[in-house]
């Protein structure tokens, strides 16, 4: 079933999309590719924004196909984009690790700077298992 238009938050193909699973109620960001400094900001607000709109606390980032990040937009996103998920209501965030080495030791290294205790954070090799840990 297609998300209903209103429940997509951003979409750019080659980049990465963020929707709300409203079956799942969490939000659900597809990686296709790399994203620029631009893009990278506009998907880490959007996903803020489904978060805030639909008063989520779950998330799963499906990071397969994500390239790696400049070091710089990797440092903006754990000094402004995590405190802000935090208090938009992020609770438990699921990562499908990217199948590039090298990106997902950035992402592990990045997402290991949180706050003990501020996030239950958790990796995955398949949507499907960070699915059934979200609904545990």
């Amino acid at each position: 079933m297609d998300p209903d238009p209103l429940d997509v938050y951003f979409d750019l193909p080659g980049v990465a999309s963020v929707r709300w699973d409203d079956d799942g109620q969490l939000v659900v960001v597809e990686w296709q590719g790399w994203a620029n400094a631009a893009e990278f900001a506009a998907l880490l607000e959007a996903e803020i924004e489904a978060l805030r709109k639909h008063h989520g606390t779950r998330m799963l980032a499906d990071c397969r196909q994500q390239k790696g990040l400049s070091a710089a937009d990797q440092d903006r996103a754990n000094e402004n984009w995590l405190p802000r998920a935090l208090v938009a209501g992020l609770r438990r965030f699921a990562v499908v690790l990217p199948s590039s080495g090298l990106a997902a030791a950035n992402l592990k290294e990045r997402l290991g700077k949180v706050r003990p205790g501020a996030l239950e954070l958790a990796y995955f090799a398949s949507p499907e298992e960070a699915r059934d840990w979200l609904g545990s």
